[in-house]
């Protein structure tokens, strides 16, 4: 099987599928990350046609069972082409609360998948069914007790995961800094900073008391290694995108979630909502958000054992593990393939 990767021209897609072995191409065309700016949309327009004709040759070339997309304003011209060339499209939505290109787009797929039910009532009737999110099988095959030796985390001792998302967030970070020395007296710490700021985490770590400094264990990034720390976590903080959620539920961990405000269209909200409704999470709002509350948050669940068994039982109902075969499945259906 040969697979093709279509992407914009910024973001770590340019870096991440040629890693992986996969082909890579990219329009000319970047993501809209800021939807609300004139002079951003304005250039994405001007963009489109060229950006059609583009992936229209591209398409010719490779020449494809199917064509598989997340949504997001930079797959426009990706799908239009292939429909033009009449490539049946797969989309896969993670979020509860689809954004409008992928609303827009899911007129033009002929299957959709999706991670939260609230997303199936969004699209055409009977074209969404609710999947999961796709999870790498490198992060499943870990287990608690392995996971906690590699990472030299005791047995016994409770591990809080923090993540600010891929690029890391300066207010979590910021809040983690003003709580860091409280919640270490309870638990050890895994804090995914971005590699912006792990500059300023190491140099909080040095400042710690050397009985807490070991209990502090920040990081850049993390790639498949996030197997083994959400193997190992009691707790994950962070933010309220898709993946964000669906790795630790895939894992049966309960959820802190931070939704960001300014996400386009709302959807960390919604999908925060979708978690907490599940039993899996509880949300504290980034307008409510200080390093007194997060200690209260995080030492309130931490010391009630029995609440944070439920809500990890919930997480692990929620969770999908087997998100990945059950689209792929689909997929090769779709093209004709299987």
């Amino acid at each position: 099987m040969r697979l093709l990767f279509i992407g914009g021209r910024r973001g770590r897609e340019g870096e991440l599928v040629p890693e992986a072995g996969i082909p890579f191409h990219a329009v000319p065309m970047s993501s809209l990350r800021d939807p609300d700016s004139r002079a951003a949309l304005l250039r994405t327009l001007l963009a489109l046609p060229l950006s059609f004709f583009d992936a229209l040759w591209q398409i010719i070339r490779f020449r494809p069972n199917a064509l598989v997309t997340s949504g997001g304003a930079i797959a426009i011209p990706v799908v239009l082409a292939a429909r033009a060339l009449r490539v049946p499209v797969y989309m896969w939505a993670g979020d509860a609360l689809p954004g409008r290109a992928g609303r827009t787009l899911a007129r033009f797929c002929t299957k959709i998948g999706v991670t939260f039910e609230q997303a199936v009532r969004a699209f055409p009737p009977r074209r969404a069914t609710l999947t999961g999110t796709p999870i790498r099988q490198s992060l499943l095959r870990w287990e608690r007790d392995e996971a906690r030796k590699k990472m030299d985390v005791p047995a016994d001792a409770l591990l809080v995961v923090v993540t600010g998302g891929s690029q890391g967030s300066e207010r979590v970070n910021e809040t983690i800094f003003g709580a860091l020395a409280r919640l270490l007296k309870t638990a050890y710490v895994l804090h995914v900073t971005g590699e912006k700021h792990i500059g300023a985490a190491k140099a909080r770590e040095k400042s710690l008391p050397a009985e807490l400094r070991e209990r502090y264990l920040p990081r850049a990034y993390l790639r498949d290694e996030m197997g083994a720390v959400l193997a190992a976590a009691d707790l994950v903080v962070g933010r309220a995108g898709s993946s964000s959620i669906a790795e630790p539920l895939a894992f049966g961990v309960p959820l802190l979630l931070i939704p960001f405000g300014a996400a386009m269209e709302g959807h960390q909200e919604a999908n925060a909502r979708a978690a907490a409704e599940a039993g899996a999470a509880l949300i504290v709002r980034e307008s409510q958000l200080d390093a007194d509350r997060l200690v209260a948050e995080v030492a309130g669940l931490l010391s009630d054992r029995a609440r944070l068994r439920r809500m990890a039982e919930s997480a692990k109902k929620a969770g999908r593990r087997d998100a990945a075969s059950v689209i792929a499945r689909d997929v090769l259906v779709l093209g004709k393939c299987a």
